[in-house]
């Protein structure tokens, strides 16, 4: 088992990097745009945070590894479906991010999600919550 969530870690960063790879590139295509550079910039973190649980991903249980996979799943829902409408509002001009929001559409709002709900999977098989509880309650039987 552990060399297939080995195996599905790695090909999730890799996929989330091609697809942020392929964003880049339609931004630099565009005309200026707050948009493109803030979420391109989100997407960054993001990677920042998923190559090192790839790269690191041992067989035992690591709690900094699921904060941050959780940490990654909340920030790319944001990036994905809250973030656009936040950010468009709180313009007072108008550029070419609702141009490059269309052209993004198909990474942003539905690869990229199936992304993070394959992390959600892939969190919740690595988060052993029974054991958590058991190791609690042993240690306060013997406390």
């Amino acid at each position: 088992m552990f060399k297939y969530k080995k195996i599905t870690i790695y090909l999730i960063s890799i996929i989330y990097i091609l697809l942020t790879i392929i964003e880049v590139i339609k931004y630099l295509l565009f005309e200026n745009n707050l948009f493109g550079l803030y979420y391109l910039l989100i997407s960054l973190l993001v990677i920042f945070l998923l190559i090192p649980c790839a790269y690191n991903y041992k067989k035992y249980y690591s709690g900094a590894r699921i904060s941050k996979l959780i940490i990654v799943i909340l920030l790319i829902i944001f990036d994905s479906f809250i973030f656009e409408h936040i950010l468009l509002k709180s313009m007072n001009y108008t550029d070419a991010s609702n141009n490059f929001i269309k052209s993004i559409f198909l990474y942003k709002s539905i690869l990229k999600p199936i992304l993070a709900f394959l992390l959600v999977i892939f969190t919740s098989f690595e988060f052993k919550l029974d054991e958590l509880i058991k190791k609690s309650i042993v240690n306060k039987r013997l406390d």
